[in-house]
C-alpha cells in the first residue's frame, strides 16, 4: 500500500524546477549581520537553504572556502538537475552574499564524481536523505539493482519518494526505474 502511495506521488510528479524558482521570499529578507567568511560559518548559512533542496532530493555542500571564493558541491538529485545553475544563483549564492557582503568573491560549484550504482554506492548515496527522511518518520533500504531497476524498501510519506527517486536516478545515469517494495 505504502509503495503504491510512493509509486503514484512518482509518477504525478511535476517537471523538476530549482526549488527556488518556486519558492518566496526564500533568501529574500533584509540582509542580516555580516559574518566572517569562514567554511564552517558558509556551511552554517546554508542550513537555511537546505530544507528546500533536501525536499527536492539534493543537498550542498561546502568543499572549501579561500579568498573569498566559496566551492561547494551540489548533491542527490541537484547534481544532474537542469536547473541547478537557476540554485545556485537564486538560493544558494543569494543566502551566501546575504550574510558574507562583498567578502564574498564568487561561487563555484565542484563537479562530482559519478559512481555506477551497487547496493552499496546507492545507500551511501541515500545518506544525504536520510536525516530528512528519518525527520518524517521514515527508513529506505536498497535491496537489489539488476537490469537498470532499483529495488528499494521505504517507509515514510509518498512525497518524499519523489525526491528519492529523482536523487537515485541522477546520481546514478544506469538506473532507470526505482521500484518501491513494502517493508
Amino acid at each position: 500500500a505504502m509503495a503504491a502511495a510512493a509509486v503514484a506521488a512518482v509518477k504525478s510528479a511535476a517537471p523538476i524546477v530549482s526549488p527556488f524558482a518556486r519558492a518566496t521570499g526564500v533568501g529574500a529578507e533584509a540582509p542580516a549581520e555580516l559574518l566572517e567568511l569562514t567554511l564552517a560559518n558558509a556551511d552554517r548559512v546554508l542550513d537555511e537553504v537546505r530544507p528546500y533542496l533536501i525536499a527536492d532530493g539534493g543537498n550542498v555542500e561546502v568543499t572549501g572556502v579561500e579568498g573569498g571564493v566559496v566551492a561547494v558541491r551540489l548533491q542527490g538529485a541537484c547534481g544532474t538537475c537542469p536547473s541547478s545553475t537557476a540554485t545556485m544563483q537564486m538560493g544558494i549564492e543569494k543566502a551566501l552574499r546575504n550574510r558574507f557582503g562583498d567578502a564574498m568573491k564568487e561561487l563555484v560549484q565542484v563537479d562530482k564524481i559519478d559512481i555506477s550504482a551497487s547496493i552499496m554506492s546507492v545507500n551511501t548515496h541515500l545518506d544525504v536523505l536520510r536525516p530528512a527522511i528519518k525527520n518524517y518518520g521514515g527508513t529506505i533500504d536498497v535491496t537489489k539493482i539488476e537490469k537498470g531497476v532499483c529495488e528499494v524498501v521505504y517507509t515514510g510519506p509518498p512525497q518524499i519518494a519523489v525526491g528519492i527517486t529523482a536523487a537515485i536516478k541522477d546520481k546514478f545515469p544506469d538506473i532507470r526505474d526505482v521500484k518501491f517494495l513494502d517493508a
